[in-house]
């Protein structure tokens, strides 16, 4: 039997980046697969009443902004495909790329997890998979990833073409990340602990512990805006996730030296500060 897709896009505010994330999807989307909708507690009124523009997209309106997690979380509670697409909704789609990536789960029955090409609102390529992340493997990928957004050309071709086919990586960005719904189920979804940034790497994290195989496909793809969703909080909430995931994921090593780092820079989240003063008491 044919697998079906549940597509979640998650907003807070910014209506007119959701209204053509929605538009492009209606446009590009095959109608068997379900279109989600979860409003974040939106403060702007445009945001709320988005539903009654898109009357066969289902809504989910959430009490309270939760974040990233519980957002997408909610939408998947009330997903009924096969696969779950989560799409943050400053993405536009600009042909099906459900159809590969389905078959990239057909193909490689390992894949619980699988990432389309992301390019950025000029068409040029950008960075969405890679390797999970160490103390080390983070210092390279940022000099990568500052040297692509500075428009190096050079460094730009390169990392493009090690990901010009399909691939097993660590991990995808959640700004679009397909993932099987039994897996996702089996996983708990989304860790909610983390409010925004590196949840996608967690999950990703724990797909790989569990025995299961992430995938980068690039015959799927579309335009990531990038930050559309961005709040002046954005540098706060990214540490404490950053933190978080190193306590989870990484050697103690590594937390000590990261903790190092962000406190010599005064960027060690107080949310952290306190659970440690607290713990050492």
């Amino acid at each position: 039997m044919a697998r079906t897709c549940s597509i979640i896009v998650l907003q807070y505010n910014h209506a007119d980046l959701t209204r053509q994330c929605l538009a492009s999807l209606r446009a590009h989307v095959d109608r068997r697969h379900q279109l989600i909708l979860v409003d974040n507690h939106s403060t702007e009124p445009a945001a709320r009443e988005l539903g009654t523009e898109f009357p066969d997209i289902e809504l989910v309106a959430c009490a309270e902004n939760g974040g990233f997690s519980r957002g997408n979380n909610a939408g998947a509670a009330r997903a009924t495909g096969d696969v779950l697409l989560f799409l943050n909704n400053d993405t536009l789609v600009e042909a099906d790329l459900v159809a590969p990536l389905l078959r990239r789960f057909d193909e490689c029955p390992r894949a619980a997890i699988v990432g389309p090409k992301l390019l950025n609102a000029d068409g040029s390529f950008q960075l969405s998979a890679g390797r999970l992340p160490s103390f080390a493997r983070e210092i390279v990928d940022k000099a990568i990833a500052a040297a692509i957004d500075g428009g190096n050309r050079t460094a730009r071709r390169l990392v493009e073409r090690g990901f010009a086919t399909a691939r097993s990586v660590e991990w995808v960005t959640g700004a679009a990340l397909a993932v099987r719904r039994d897996v996702f189920d089996r996983l708990g979804g989304f860790d909610p602990s983390f409010f925004m940034f590196f949840e996608d790497k967690d999950l990703c994290a724990r797909v790989r512990q569990a025995g299961f195989e992430v995938w980068f496909e690039p015959a799927a793809e579309l335009r990531h805006l990038r930050g559309g969703s961005a709040n002046p909080r954005t540098a706060r909430i990214y540490r404490a996730s950053q933190v978080r995931y190193y306590r989870l994921h990484r050697p103690r090593l590594e937390q000590g030296l990261l903790g190092a780092y962000l406190r010599l820079g005064g960027k060690y989240p107080a949310e952290h500060a306190a659970a440690d003063s607290a713990r050492h008491r």
